[in-house]
C-alpha cells in the first residue's frame, strides 16, 4: 500500500534539483518518485454558485529523491519521455483548422506560466522507488 506523503519544493538548488521541506522524520528515502502538482484554482459555476470543483490537479513533472536529511530531501527532476522531433502537421492533414476567437476575463487556469515549476509547488508520492514501474510491467 503506498503511503500519503506530500511535500513543497522549497528552494532550487540548481535548474535540475530542488529542495523539498520534508525529510527522513517524515517517510522520505532516497530513490522515491514524486509527482509535482499544478493546482488549479477553485472553478465556480456563475448560475449556482454553491456548484464549486476543487481538489483537481495536472502533473507538471516528476521528481527522484537523491539525499535525504531529517527534515528535507534533495530531488532531481525526470526528464519527460516527449517526442524529440517536430511533425508538420499541415503535411498530414488537409484540414485545417479556425478556432472562434475568445476573449479571456482575468488568468487562465493553464498558462503556460503556470506550467512552470517553482517555489511552493506540491508534490505527491508516487512511486516507493523508481524499479515499481519496472516490476508492474
Amino acid at each position: 500500500m503506498k503511503k500519503e506523503i506530500s511535500a513543497k519544493i522549497i528552494k532550487f538548488m540548481s535548474e535540475t534539483q530542488v529542495v523539498l521541506n520534508k525529510g527522513k522524520n517524515d517517510g522520505i528515502k532516497i530513490g522515491m518518485i514524486f509527482g509535482i502538482k499544478l493546482i488549479l484554482p477553485e472553478i465556480v459555476d456563475p448560475d449556482d454558485e454553491s456548484n464549486v470543483l476543487s481538489g483537481i490537479y495536472y502533473d507538471k513533472g516528476d521528481i527522484r529523491i537523491d539525499s535525504v536529511f531529517d527534515r528535507m530531501s534533495f530531488a532531481s527532476l525526470i526528464p519527460s519521455k516527449t517526442a524529440s522531433f517536430e511533425i508538420d502537421f499541415s503535411q498530414v492533414w488537409t484540414t485545417k483548422y479556425e478556432y472562434p476567437k475568445v476573449k479571456v476575463h482575468g488568468e487562465l487556469l493553464l498558462s503556460k506560466e503556470a506550467w512552470k515549476i517553482q517555489v511552493g509547488d506540491e508534490v505527491y508520492l508516487k512511486k516507493e522507488k523508481e524499479e515499481d514501474e519496472k516490476q508492474s510491467t
